[in-house]
C-alpha cells in the first residue's frame, strides 16, 4: 500500500512564517520512501537518490509513524540532509494528519505541518 501525505499548512523555523508545502508518498510495506516534495522559498528539496531514509509505523500503536528522510536540492546533489519526526493520525477528522520534524542540514530547525493522509494501492 502506497501513504500519501500533503500538507494544509506548514511552517518552518517560526511563526509567523511564509507557509511550506510539503508531499511524501511511501511503501507503508516497506517502509521505503517514494517521493518527497518540500517547497521551502526557493528551493525545492526532494529524497536523497542513495540513501532516502524510511517511514516506519510505529508499534504497538499504528497511528504513528517515524519519519527518517534524507534529502537533497538541486545545485548540492551529493550532500544528504535529514528530515527527522513523528507523523500522525489525527483522530478529530478524517484522513487528517499532523507531522512534527527537525531539519539537519547546515544547522537544525524545526518544521510543523497539518494535512491529509491518503492510502492507495501499490501500483
Amino acid at each position: 500500500m502506497i501513504a500519501k501525505f500533503t500538507t494544509d499548512e506548514a511552517y518552518y523555523a517560526s511563526f509567523p512564517s511564509p507557509a511550506e508545502q510539503l508531499t511524501i508518498e511511501w511503501d507503508t510495506e516497506t517502509g521505503k520512501p517514494i517521493r518527497l516534495e518540500w517547497v521551502h522559498g526557493s528551493a525545492v528539496w526532494f529524497l536523497h537518490p542513495k540513501t532516502p531514509g524510511s517511514i516506519t509505523r510505529e508499534m504497538p500503536d499504528f497511528n504513528y509513524y517515524d519519519v527518517n528522510l534524507r534529502m537533497t536540492t538541486a545545485g548540492y546533489e551529493e550532500t544528504a540532509y535529514g528530515l527527522k519526526g513523528k507523523l500522525t493520525v489525527d483522530a478529530h477528522r478524517p484522513s487528517g494528519a499532523t507531522f512534527a520534524a527537525i531539519y539537519e542540514g547546515t544547522g537544525t530547525a524545526w518544521f510543523v505541518a497539518d494535512g491529509t493522509l491518503t492510502h492507495l494501492a501499490a501500483s
